[in-house]
């Protein structure tokens, strides 16, 4: 009597164990699209009473079946880390690439259609002017070139400024708020924050011995996108909690966020900046971008920052600002060289200005300013933004100083004189301007797009070859964490007929119960 009732719990707990198994392929399969789910495996073990005996009849007793010891998810460490890693390295090259489009966008307006195509017409309506000194059209073109000159310098500029002042701010504290970099730091704290409070309940589920695999998932996807963010050192302890760190200094311990990120404002050339602090606002790292060598925030602060050799925006802007400034100077000394006409007499004749300051009429204006009262160019940093037009000019297109400071005596009345307007057209393949690095404008110009596009292909190139190792770590992953549909539906008839041969045992000892009881009845 006692076998046949062994027999009936036995077949019991197995019916009961290949139904949680099913219960359980069934929850997997339902999740297979869920992001950040594991595959769920129940870990089986034979259950025994105990030291099993040597007598072969009451060693059946001692053997009772099979049982549910865990429910484990199918990770493996090694490849959560190096994902990780490789995830990080991805996000930095795909920030850096992404701004990096953009710069080269905002550059190829230095080229044909651009700031260079506007140089050569300019220079154009000069050569024309040459030709035709007294020809009031002529000088009207060279000031609506002069000013689509200007405009598309002031356009150019405002573009990276604006590009840079969304990543970073421009060291005023209200843009910094609208910054992306504020934005990313406030996420990460957000995430950091959340896996303090998973640490809190794994370690308490885990305590009570039970396996808290959904918090774990959430945990673990948390950390795949802290990953993206900043370069961070995950440890695992055996209670179930993981820290975090950056570098030297701890993020998350336990169940509380010990570090966080802040970003404040800097200087010119490094708008904003990220520290570290601790929950009482003491800081732990005044200045993080040491050790934020990649992911999205290192490759923001990288993009808004003035780091030499590498493509930033500011390294742009300055060298848009070399390139209005010194050509702005050379031009003026050009125009300034040479003899307006004078349209106040009558007949008008050209001023008196033999270049040594001294004739009897005012020395002509600049043409290119700081603004349009005629301020001459003395600021070198965000003049590309300010380079316009002088009133003075505009206002009257015969102080374009279109002749030659050496004529004299009655050559002073022949207005028709535009060598000195040849002088200005020849700046775009004669003069080299020292401040350019002895460069003409032209050449300039073609040099500064190709440094920007070759740094720009480098990015792209880093980019491409991280995208292909983050994707191909990433499948290896899911090979092992993700559900596959075949091998789900396998087990699933497996257990099922597992089920129904328990199934069976169950009857049969029913039945033979049913027997044995009628017999003595």
């Amino acid at each position: 009597m006692t076998s046949s009732l062994f027999g009936i719990y036995n077949a019991q707990r197995a019916l009961s164990l290949n139904q949680a198994v099913m219960d359980l392929i069934s929850n997997n399969i339902s999740n297979m699209n869920t992001p950040g789910y594991s595959k769920q495996r129940a870990e089986i073990s034979q259950l025994t009473s105990g030291n099993v005996s040597t007598i072969p009849i009451k060693a059946t007793q001692d053997v009772m079946g099979a049982i549910i010891t865990d429910i484990s998810r199918n990770r493996d460490a090694y490849l959560d880390s190096y994902y990780r890693s490789e995830n990080t390295q991805y996000n930095y090259y795909k920030e850096l690439n992404e701004n990096a489009n953009l710069i080269e966008d905002i550059t190829n307006e230095l080229d044909n259609v651009g700031i260079n195509h506007s140089l050569n017409a300019f220079y154009d309506a000069l050569s024309f002017l040459s030709s035709n000194s007294t020809d009031i059209v002529a000088r009207n073109n060279v000031i609506q070139q002069a000013q689509e000159l200007t405009t598309k310098f002031n356009s150019v500029y405002s573009r990276l400024k604006d590009l840079r002042t969304s990543l970073v701010g421009d060291t005023s504290p209200s843009t910094l708020e609208s910054s992306k970099l504020k934005i990313t730091v406030d996420d990460l704290n957000d995430k950091l924050s959340s896996v303090a409070d998973l640490n809190d309940s794994i370690v308490l589920a885990t305590s009570q011995g039970s396996s808290p695999n959904h918090l774990l998932d959430q945990r673990d996807q948390l950390l795949d996108e802290i990953s993206a963010l900043i370069p961070v050192k995950i440890t695992h302890h055996a209670n179930g909690a993981a820290t975090l760190a950056i570098g030297s200094t701890n993020l998350v311990s336990g169940g509380a966020q010990v570090g966080f990120f802040k970003a404040v404002s800097g200087d010119t050339d490094n708008p904003a900046r990220v520290q570290v602090e601790n929950a009482s606002g003491g800081i732990l790292n005044s200045d993080a971008y040491s050790v934020l060598d990649s992911g999205r925030i290192g490759a923001i602060l990288e993009m808004g920052g003035s780091e030499a050799n590498k493509l930033n925006i500011k390294s742009v802007m300055d060298e848009l600002d070399n390139l209005a400034f010194n050509f702005a100077n050379a031009f003026n000394a050009i125009q300034q060289d040479g003899r307006y006409i004078d349209n106040s007499v009558d007949p008008p004749e050209l001023s008196e200005n033999d270049g040594s300051g001294t004739g009897a009429d005012p020395e002509p204006p600049i043409l290119f300013t700081e603004d349009s009262a005629g301020t001459p160019p003395t600021t070198l940093e965000g003049f590309a933004g300010l380079i316009t037009l002088n009133d003075a000019i505009v206002n009257n297109p015969y102080q374009i100083a279109a002749a030659d400071a050496g004529l004299a005596g009655a050559e002073i009345t022949e207005t028709g004189d535009g060598s000195n307007a040849l002088r200005m057209s020849e700046m775009k393949t004669n003069t080299t301007i020292a401040g350019l690095s002895g460069a003409t404008t032209e050449q300039y110009i073609t040099n500064m797009v190709g440094e920007v596009g070759s740094k720009a292909n480098t990015i792209k190139n880093n980019y491409e070859i991280k995208e292909s190792v983050a994707a191909q770590v990433f499948l290896k992953r899911e090979s092992v964490v993700g559900i596959n549909l075949d091998e789900e539906m396998t087990d699933l008839i497996r257990f099922q007929r597992s089920y129904e041969a328990s199934a069976r045992v169950f009857n049969v000892v029913n039945q033979n119960i049913q027997t044995i009881l009628n017999m003595i009845g």
